[in-house]
């Protein structure tokens, strides 16, 4: 189907932890930031398909981990004043490295001009339990995942790793979504660490040109898809 959503963009690729169940460790895609005019481009691509075809939220988050990026405060700032009400900035952290500063400096995003929801990866419980008592008392959580435990996933083959996530409808090829990468380039989900087949063009293209459909990684991933006759 056509591409009716920016579900992610990926502010960073980089990442301070290298977990054994995750796809980042050995990912063959550049690690690096995203600059201010590509995260502008890509926020301006999200808000003309929200209008176009409505969606509820919007993640600041790929493969890795997006309050590493050195303007972190400033894009959660631009994308909460950018997009609708109605869409929701989300965000996924492993709670490393957040302080009362910067909890408060995006707990001031909240409310007004719309939600901004956290969950808490619990990759390292002893440095995110913290967090996660943090961003409650400031208004910012929306929960905690310990996915790796009680829904882990081997990122459809790309990791020697059980999985015991339950087999559901792909959302991603279901209903459009699309996800930038740090570098610009749009993929078909979350989890492509390559960045080769997977990928449907660039921010700068004619992104309503962009037909989402199954890639390479599609047949070993736990998310189920039918195809199109």
């Amino acid at each position: 189907m056509k591409l009716t959503a920016i579900h992610q963009i990926e502010i960073t690729s980089r990442c301070n932890l290298r977990c054994r169940y995750c796809a980042h460790p050995q990912m063959a895609r550049k690690k690096e930031d995203m600059d201010a005019a590509t995260f502008a481009k890509a926020l301006s691509v999200a808000e003309t398909l929200h209008k176009q075809h409505g969606h509820c939220e919007l993640n600041l988050c790929g493969i890795g981990e997006s309050t590493l990026h050195p303007m972190f405060v400033e894009f959660m700032k631009l994308a909460r004043f950018t997009m609708p009400r109605s869409v929701d900035i989300i965000l996924a952290t492993n709670g490393i490295g957040w302080t009362p500063e910067l909890a408060e400096q995006i707990a001031i995003l909240n409310g007004g001009r719309g939600k901004v929801r956290i969950w808490v990866s619990l990759h390292r419980p002893e440095k995110a339990g913290p967090t996660v008592e943090l961003l409650r008392r400031v208004g910012l959580l929306a929960g905690v995942s310990a996915d790796p435990s009680v829904a882990a996933v081997n990122w459809a083959g790309q990791v020697d790793y059980h999985v015991s996530a339950p087999r559901t409808e792909c959302p991603w090829l279901a209903q459009g979504w699309g996800f930038v990468m740090a570098d610009g380039r749009i993929g078909t989900c979350c989890f492509d660490g390559a960045g080769v087949d997977g990928v449907l063009g660039t921010i700068w293209d004619n992104v309503s040109s962009f037909d989402v459909k199954p890639y390479s990684l599609c047949p070993e991933c736990h998310h189920t898809y039918k195809e199109k006759p």
